[in-house]
């Protein structure tokens, strides 16, 4: 049943969308096609649920678009500690791109290493675990892709805007202005501003969240040329600023914070300032091309009370260049699906203290690539592929050369029209990260003996879709069970204050969904497991959640113009730290009257039951401080939050 593969679907890894709306997406006929026009693709290789599942989601946080994937878990409550974890595994162990930009960073450890704003994202794509070569970081990545002025016009149009505002109780308020046009035959625009005033949210206790009150602005300008049918050039300039009052430690609870710092807040800043330009070749399917050099900014500055100094800031900076191409062609009796590419990135940090530098390191992580996706028969493929990885660190505490080439093997059979399974097999590499950047003049005791981490990475599953059973429109299952080995996995330790080499560690877990769609009705459920153990001692090494359910149901009224969804999601206790579980639920309703055409309201509650919850993946539990005692670090989520967005567009 093997259909001939069509590019531009980087990158290949057995992925299947699940389309979410990020915030009040208006709806437009095209030629008898409905484009979602304002919207955020996303699709994520732990799930198979095709292009059609619209979720409404008022998102300000991105634990609204991701968290209800198997296998994806968000932390951090506060703006500034944005966390994503795969797997158990963090984000320093993750490939997180803004528009094929790296984010990656270790800024500081009480807090985020991203800013992103989910209303202007366009598609997020998630590789859930290192199952491809085009991606060489342990935990597999997350590709982000911002709006442009291409998809929001329609054909004929030369201009186009929207105006949205949204307000919630539990507490912010915000607003976006959006224009985008054309310019002749082959330029186009985009120009976005976004900002959120925020309060000090309640959790489902009623506890103030001392400390959260902040603003949030982001603006993006974009413009393209399309040089002819087959050449495109992009620039774009990108900048998100967090400002605001923030505790010390924006990652711990209330509690915590209290008992170290009092009532007493930081006057804080964290910026990014992303400059992009991008060239796109689309020759058929003879070579599609996408090029990339970049230089992303990210800065966190805080005012403190200190007789040494008064402003202290950590910079972490990535400039680089990516290259990734894609070609149909046959050789020796097959057909190929080539995907190829390199990229090149330089991390930098630096510390400062009242402008006096004090302190930062730089690495630089080169790679080239080679995938083939082999059509042996019509119902099986094998894909083989190829990378080299050369890591160069300059560091205080370890400065290293390391090189190492790993593969990749996978395979699908089509059993029949309806049945696929798949298997993969993906060696790993990753070098040791830089110090964070906030403490650049703080280093660990030098370690000249620290190895890089290594390992493979094993996938099992399969993908069933069918128009033929119960009564069903169709019915979607995905499973994949995986087992991911980690050789001399890095962690701190504490007694003698640097990083040391754990030996082997071990990741084995399994995400499956099922999607059925029925008339106007669609309900997806979602059971994602996932543990981890080190070899040496028995005992977990990643932040370890419990396991997860997610049940969305939509429903649809086209009579009353009117979409509805219920959102649920239940974590079960994690037995190893003693991580209570917890189940949280949210309803949506989204209403564009044809009275006004180009106008959309959306109206939500968040945490329907104001349920007190503590995300599995961030600070949560109690501590014993040596200076501080008994600490409580829950940094529990928002309680009930009713959310109502108006936008238009025109």
């Amino acid at each position: 049943m093997n259909n001939k593969p069509s590019l531009k679907k980087l990158p290949l890894v057995i992925a299947i969308g699940l389309a979410s709306s990020s915030a009040w997406a208006e709806k437009q006929d095209i030629a008898n096609n409905t484009t979602e026009v304002w919207a955020t693709q996303v699709s994520s290789t732990s799930t198979f649920l095709g292009d059609d599942d619209i979720e409404l989601k008022q998102a300000d946080h991105l634990s609204d678009l991701l968290r209800s994937l198997p296998g994806v878990e968000v932390g951090g409550t506060h703006s500034v500690n944005q966390k994503i974890t795969i797997r158990g595994l963090d984000d320093t162990d993750l490939d997180i791109t803004i528009d094929g930009v790296s984010q990656n960073a270790y800024m500081y450890h009480h807090a985020g290493n991203i800013l992103i704003n989910p209303d202007i994202l366009k598609a997020a794509d998630i590789q859930v675990g290192a199952n491809s070569v085009l991606t060489g970081a342990l935990g597999g990545g997350v590709a982000f892709e911002t709006k442009d002025a291409k998809d929001l016009l329609a054909p004929g149009d030369h201009f186009g805007g929207r105006i949205q505002g949204h307000v919630a109780s539990n507490k912010y308020a915000g607003y976006s202005l959006t224009s985008y046009g054309r310019v002749g035959s082959n330029i186009d625009l985009l120009a976005y501003i976004y900002q959120v005033d925020r309060d000090n949210p309640e959790d489902g206790k009623g506890r103030e969240n001392l400390g959260s009150d902040g603003e949030i602005t982001n603006g993006l300008f974009k413009v393209g040329f399309d040089i002819d049918n087959s050449n495109r050039l992009e620039f774009s300039y990108d900048q998100y600023n967090d400002e605001g009052d923030y505790p010390y430690r924006p990652d711990m609870g209330v509690a915590t914070n209290v008992a170290i710092t009092g009532d007493k807040l930081y006057p804080t800043t964290y910026d990014r300032k992303t400059f992009r330009v991008g060239y796109e070749l689309d020759k058929g399917d003879d070579l599609f091309l996408s090029a990339s050099v970049y230089h992303n900014d990210l800065e966190l500055e805080r005012k403190e009370n200190a007789d040494e100094y008064q402003i202290k800031a950590g910079t972490t900076i990535n400039t680089g260049a990516k290259l990734l191409a894609e070609s149909l062609l046959d050789m020796a009796g097959y057909s190929h699906n080539l995907r190829y590419g390199a990229e090149i990135n330089k991390q930098e940090t630096e510390m400062k203290k009242d402008g006096a530098d004090k302190g930062g390191e730089d690495a630089t992580s080169i790679a080239l690539y080679l995938e083939d996706e082999i059509a042996i028969t019509d119902s099986f493929r094998f894909i083989p592929g190829i990378r080299h990885n050369h890591y160069d660190l300059n560091a205080t505490a370890r400065d290293n050369t390391y090189s190492k080439t790993t593969w990749s093997v996978a395979t699908e059979v089509d059993v029949t029209d309806e049945l696929t399974f798949h298997l993969s097999n993906t060696t790993l590499f990753q070098g040791p990260n830089l110090e964070e950047a906030f403490y650049a003049d703080s280093v660990n005791e030098v370690n000249t003996n620290l190895k890089p981490e290594t390992g493979t990475n094993t996938e099992i599953g399969l993908r069933y879709k069918t128009n033929h059973l119960a009564g069903l429109d169709q019915l979607k299952v995905g499973f994949t069970a995986f087992n991911s080995d980690i050789e001399d996995r890095i962690a701190w330790q504490r007694a003698n204050n640097t990083w040391v080499n754990v030996d082997q560690v071990t990741l084995r877990g399994f995400e499956a969904s099922v999607k059925a769609d029925k008339g106007d009705l669609g309900v997806l459920l979602a059971y994602s497991k996932s543990n981890s153990e080190e070899e040496a001692t028995g005992m977990p090494f990643a932040d370890e959640a419990g396991d997860s359910i997610s049940l969305t149901v939509d429903y649809t009224l086209p009579a009353l113009n009117l979409e509805l969804e219920w959102d649920s999601q239940v974590v079960l206790k994690e037995e190893n730290y003693d991580k209570s579980g917890y189940d949280v639920h949210s309803i949506s309703a989204r209403w564009t009257p044809d009275t006004v055409k180009g106008l959309a309201i959306t109206a939500g509650i968040e945490n329907l039951f104001d349920t007190y919850y503590v995300s599995h993946v961030s600070r949560i539990g109690e501590s014993n401080h040596p200076s501080f005692g008994q600490l409580l670090l829950d940094d529990a989520e928002p309680g009930r939050n009713f959310k109502l967005t108006a936008a238009y567009s025109f």
